[in-house]
């Protein structure tokens, strides 16, 4: 993805012709996991709306009742994903233990998500730039939130050691950035590992770096 130096903003929404929150959750979602499909075999410049549509068994009169355009699916996706892996960490950060161990659960479980949704990685990242500014700006804030809750969590794992926050914000963002390499570098990992032992070994160091002993 890439950056801005302008202010992040809040989560951009979108409009819609329908009043029922349930439905436009549910026919979003749809969406979604049509425009997943699509976005992965067309990319998102040779895809149309007629293709999500057929994916999503949805008529594109009715697609147009809960998004303006191809590129509020994109953003849609765009920000599916993001939660995902935010709601991933967040879930394994949850786990009872001492701050070390907590701070260990979210990095497993960023790398989890990292390893098995490679495919889903690789097309935010390959296609987020066709998003306009505001939805990038909206997408990255997103992202700063869920860089903001693993500083916290360096911060009660380091506590003795009283890192300034400038040093967490930084390794934060190396904490975050890490196991991306695990679905944009999975073509140059060594083929006799397994799934469990790659999130090991980028766990390990990682919590090695911090000068946490890995559990």
């Amino acid at each position: 993805m890439r950056d801005t130096a302008a202010p992040l903003a809040a989560r951009r929404s979108i409009r819609t012709n329908t009043k029922d929150p349930e439905l436009i959750r549910d026919r979003r979602e749809q969406l979604i996991r049509a425009a997943l499909e699509v976005f992965q075999k067309k990319g998102f410049h040779e895809a149309t709306v007629r293709d999500i549509g057929r994916a999503a068994a949805l008529t594109q009169g009715t697609i147009y009742n809960y998004v303006r355009s191809k590129e509020d699916i994109l953003f849609l996706v765009c920000d599916h994903v993001v939660a995902e892996y935010v709601a991933s960490m967040q879930e394994a950060a949850i786990s009872t233990g001492d701050p070390q161990t907590r701070l260990e659960g979210a990095l497993r479980g960023i790398a989890r998500v990292m390893a098995d949704r490679r495919s889903t990685i690789l097309l935010l990242y390959h296609e987020s730039h066709n998003l306009d500014r505001r939805s990038l700006r909206s997408l990255l804030a997103r992202v700063d939130d869920f860089i903001v809750k693993v500083e916290e969590l360096i911060a009660e794992a380091m506590a003795p050691r009283r890192r300034r926050g400038s040093e967490r914000r930084v390794l934060a963002n190396i904490l975050t950035f890490l196991p991306t390499m695990l679905a944009l570098r999975g073509w140059a990992l060594p083929q006799d590992l397994t799934r469990e032992q790659y999130i090991d070994q980028l766990v390990a160091f990682m919590m090695r770096g911090l000068g946490c002993k890995p559990k």
